[in-house]
C-alpha cells in the first residue's frame, strides 16, 4: 500500500552537515522564515508567506495529506532550521515519487541540498518499492534544474499545473530519475 511507504522512511536521519527530521506544527516559526524569503518561494508553488498562521497551516495541510511528507533541514553547527524537502505525492499506478524542496538563501550554493536529497533518496530506494523519482521545476530555475542533474535527474516533459500565486495554469518541467 502507498501510505506504507511513507511510514517505511526514518523520522529522523543525517548527513555530513544536516540533522533532517519529520517536520511539525512546532516548526511554524523557523520555516516561516524560509517562506517570507521572496527569493526562496519565487519557484516554489505557493505564495511569499507573512504570518505564522500561514506557515501553521500548510504544516497542517502536508501533514494530514497521506501520500506527501516533509522534513526540516537542520545545521548540524549552530541548529538553526535552514529549510525542508520531501515527497510532494506519491503515484501508486507508475510507483513514483515527487520530491520537492527548499532552503534558505544564505545556505544556497554550498551542496547542502544535494547532500540531503542524495541521503533521502537512497533511504527511499532501500525502504519501499518505489521504482523512480520526479520533481517539477520552473524552467527558469536555473539553479533547481543544475541540482536535479547533478542527482541524475533527466529532463522528461512539461507539464501543465495551477500556479498558487497568479492562480493560473503553467508550464513546468518535469525531470525524472529511475532507481539506480
Amino acid at each position: 500500500m502507498l501510505v506504507d511507504i511513507l511510514r517505511r522512511i526514518p523520522a529522523e536521519f543525517e548527513t555530513a552537515r544536516t540533522q533532517n527530521r519529520m517536520m511539525n506544527c512546532n516548526d511554524a516559526a523557523q520555516m516561516l522564515h524560509v517562506w517570507s524569503d521572496p527569493d526562496v518561494t519565487r519557484f516554489m508553488n505557493i505564495e511569499t508567506f507573512s504570518t505564522i498562521d500561514q506557515a501553521r497551516e500548510i504544516i497542517l495541510a502536508i501533514l494530514q495529506e497521506e501520500t506527501a511528507n516533509r522534513f526540516v533541514i537542520i545545521d548540524k553547527i549552530d541548529g538553526e532550521l535552514i529549510g525542508s524537502f520531501g515527497i510532494n505525492e506519491l503515484y501508486q499506478d507508475t510507483m513514483t515519487a515527487e520530491i520537492g524542496y527548499e532552503l534558505k538563501k544564505s545556505y544556497w550554493g554550498l551542496g547542502i541540498m544535494s547532500e540531503v536529497l542524495q541521503a533521502f533518496m537512497q533511504i527511499i530506494e532501500a525502504t519501499s518499492h518505489i521504482l523512480a523519482f520526479t520533481a517539477k521545476v520552473d524552467p527558469e530555475n536555473q539553479a533547481s534544474i543544475k541540482l536535479l542533474k547533478k542527482l541524475g535527474f533527466n529532463y522528461d516533459k512539461t507539464v501543465t499545473e495551477l500556479d498558487m500565486n497568479t492562480k493560473s495554469l503553467k508550464n513546468v518541467k518535469q525531470y525524472y530519475r529511475g532507481i539506480i
